[in-house]
Parts: C-alpha cells; structure tokens; sequence
C-alpha cells in the first residue's frame, strides 16, 4: 500500500505514505507480527517525497534516511540503507531547489562513499550518476563562485576516486558539462574564461584517448550561455566566434558538434546583452541565417523558435546607440509580424512585454499619439491571445501616460493581472507550478483514486487496532 502511495502521484501522496509507516511501526510495537518497516518500506516513503516536488519533502527525505542510519547503527538490521535510499535522497534534494540542498546532497553522497570505504555496506555503491546529479544541484544552487569553485572540487574528487580503482565513479562529459554550467550561473567576472580552460582541458583529455570526456553541443552552448552572461566587452562576438568554430567541426563530419536552435538563440543573446553598436542588426541577420538553414535543410533542430524571435527583439529594446535606434525598431515589428505569420508558432507573454519596452524605450517620449497607437495595439493582440501578466502591464505602463494606461486596462482598480477579465490572462496566469496539466489522466486517474481509497481503508483498519 505505501508503494501504491508512492506511485500515486497525488498532492499528499508522501504524507499518507509516512502515515502508514509510522502505523507499521505502531503496531510492531504493540506486538503485531510481520508489520515491522525495513529498508524497502523507508525506501518507498521516502521515493514518494522525492517525487512530490513540494516545498520542504526534500529536507523530510532526509531526515528519514537519517532515521535509517542512526536505527541501523544502533542495530537494526532490517534498516540498512541501500543504493536505492541514497539515490533517491540525493535526486530529491539536488532537485528540490531549496537554500543549502546542495551542500546536503554532497552530505549524502559523502555519506555513500564512506560506507563503501569502510564495507560497513557492500549494498552502498556511489556512481558517475550520483556524483552527476550532486554536481548539477551545485550548478543551480545560486552560489555564485563559491558553488563553482566547489563544483570543480567535486570533478577532482571523482578523478581521485577512479584513479585509486573506483572504476564505479569516472568523470565524464556530463560531469565536466555541469562545472561549466557552475560557471556560466556564477555571475564571475572570470567565468566564461575559466568555462573556456575546462573546455579546453575536456578536449586535451578527448585526444589523448579519453572519450568518455569529449565535449559535445551541450558543452559548447553553456559556454556560449556563460559569455552571453557575462557582459564583458567583445562578450558577442567571442560567442559568436565559439559557434562558428561548432560549425567548422560539424561541417568536418564531427555530429557531436552541430549547433541547433539553442546555440544560435544563445549568440543572439549574447548580441541583446552587449549594447554594441549593430547589435540588433546582428541579431537579426543570425536569425535569418537560421532560417535559411532550416528552409534548405529541413532540420528542426536548428528551426528559429518563439525564443529566437523573442532574443532578436530583446537586442532591439536595448539598443543603447543613438544611430542605431530607428534600424531597431524596425528590425522588432518585422521580427513580430514574421513571428505573428507563422501557421506553429506563437507569440508569447514575453513577446508582448518585449514589444512594449521597445516603444518605451526607442519610440520619442514627445511623441504620444505614436507611443499610445503602438501601446493599444500591443496591447489588445496580448489580450486576445490571453498573455496579460504583470509584468505585461508595468511595460504598459512605463510607454503611456497614466490616464492613457487607465483607459486601456478598463480603468480597474489595482491594476493587476489578478483583477483581469478572465480572457486577457487565460494563456499566462497558468505558467506558476501546479496550475497546468487539469482535468487530464483518463483511466489512469480512476486507478489512482482506487489505490488512495484502499489506502485510506487499510490506515484506518491500522489505526483502530491501535485503540
């Protein structure tokens, strides 16, 4: 029954989960035969948070494997954690994004290697994966340099670990990927350098026999990410320069090195973030160099997407050259309207507020009745497709005057996107976590509300013994 829980997929699954292992141990207690929770009942309980993704059942997973630990210590067998317990724990916490997972993860997986050292556990074996998915949370933890450099005390901890015979644990191209991700979230001023030298390192490594290190398009686009990031001087072209030299490899006959729509889109990004001179036009001419690959080619790897346009338009609305302002105005509709003309693709709630910090922002502030026409117009193509958010309306706000903004948005009172005729926000006030995905499941809802119904029997059948 906990297993069936912990499969279930409901918002109180973990909880009714641990429900029915706290009765399991009640009634052991109580002297009830073949009811005592072991390894494989923490386990599942523990699975089942792993999986529920809310706040907080990260930090419970671990205090039930701390549980696991201090009763195996003081004896019992039957709680013996295993490979299952700590890879479980670790995913849930390097997933979890909460304050300090990170550090806890690499407890855990610190915690795996010591019991293998020891053969306190022949069952405890720590992998690349683990190692991999420890690496990653540090990646995304929000640590800046510290996270990073701790990420590449974590890649040199695995070498040592497979260069003393722990052929179970050998860094790879995944490994080696997740430090430069580190890198590229730091927000150092050295980042896309030091992202540069491990590249590098990765590629001395490839050709001096170790392919298991060899970087591939992943490696290369965090790196471009880690330049477009970084806002140094000479940032855009250095990404640019990155992507041609991905496509020379392709072109050599190299797969692992094709560019696709990710690493254009980044370059892009990369020009939106510099506010040199020609950055929109740039931008632009990447994305029709992108079209035309894909018209010739047919490949939807490299297809420009609502994010592409979206890029190109962003380096419009930033425009920081005086001469450069009035080409980027009308490089942002042109890029709208060929984005607007295409039969699968959409605009999008940042598309819109894009659009409207480009008339902000590069249409003449003396200039009302042009701002207040481009503004309206936006505006009711967001409202019809349904994308109005907040931050649609603050750029709303910052292009017209109060009285003009008041008027568009039916003159209500905390203009918010939560005050908004249901129809305007339809497409965008369901992106937050848990919102999307209703009224879905078919069959398979009506075998989930069995197994809980069952569930719920059986705890009170546990309980009431108890009495």
């Amino acid at each position: 029954v906990i297993n069936a829980w912990a499969k279930s997929k409901e918002h109180d699954a973990a909880s009714k989960a641990e429900e029915m292992l706290v009765a399991m141990g009640r009634l052991h207690a109580s002297g009830i035969p073949g009811l005592k929770p072991d390894a494989f009942t923490y386990t599942a309980v523990i699975d089942a948070y792993a999986k529920s993704g809310y706040r907080g059942a990260a930090a419970r997973a671990d205090q039930l494997l701390d549980k696991m630990e201090a009763e195996y210590i003081a004896g019992d067998t039957d709680l013996k954690p295993n490979t299952f317990t700590y890879n479980a724990v670790i995913n849930a916490l390097a997933k979890s994004g909460e304050s300090g997972a990170a550090a806890r993860a690499e407890r855990v997986l610190q915690n795996m290697v010591n019991r293998q050292n020891t053969g306190s556990n022949e069952d405890v074996k720590p992998t690349t994966i683990n190692f991999n998915t420890v690496l990653d949370a540090w990646a995304k933890s929000g640590g800046g340099r510290a996270a990073a450099e701790r990420a590449e005390e974590i890649l040199e901890w695995m070498d040592r670990l497979n260069s003393s015979g722990n052929m179970s644990v050998k860094p790879d191209t995944i490994s080696f990927n997740a430090v430069i991700d580190a890198w590229a979230r730091s927000g150092d001023k050295r980042a896309p350098q030091r992202a540069e030298q491990i590249l590098d390192h990765m590629d001395d490594l490839c050709h001096s026999g170790n392919k298991d290190v060899k970087p591939d398009t992943y490696t290369y686009n965090t790196l471009i990410n880690a330049w477009a990031k970084s806002g140094e001087k000479g940032a855009a072209a250095r990404a640019e320069h990155i992507l041609s030299v991905m496509e020379r490899r392709y072109r050599d006959g190299d797969n692992d090195f094709k560019p696709n729509t990710r690493t254009f889109t980044s370059v892009i990004d990369a020009w939106a973030k510099s506010g040199e001179p020609g950055a929109a036009q740039r931008a632009e001419h990447i994305l029709n160099t992108m079209q035309s690959l894909y018209e010739s080619s047919n490949d939807p790897d490299i297809r420009p997407n609502v994010h592409t346009s979206n890029a190109v338009m962003n380096a419009c609305a930033f425009t920081r050259i005086e001469q450069d302002r009035p080409e980027a105005l009308a490089i942002a509709f042109r890029i709208f309207d060929w984005l607007s003309s295409q039969k699968d693709m959409d605009p999008d709630a940042y598309t819109f507020t894009i659009l409207l910090s480009v008339c902000s922002n590069l249409l003449p502030k003396e200039d009302r009745e042009l701002r207040f026409a481009h503004a309206k117009s936006l505006f009711d193509k967001c409202c019809a497709a349904g994308y109005v958010n907040d931050y649609v309306l603050r750029k709303l706000r910052l292009t017209v005057t109060e009285d003009e903004y008041l008027s568009l948005v039916g003159y209500r009172g905390e203009a918010l996107a939560s005050n908004m005729p249901p129809s305007w926000v339809r497409n965008a006030r369901f992106n937050q976590k848990g919102k999307q995905g209703r009224g879905g499941g078919g069959g398979g809802g009506g075998g989930g509300r069995g197994n809980r119904r069952r569930g719920k029997r059986l705890l009170f059948f546990l309980l009431g013994k108890l009495k």
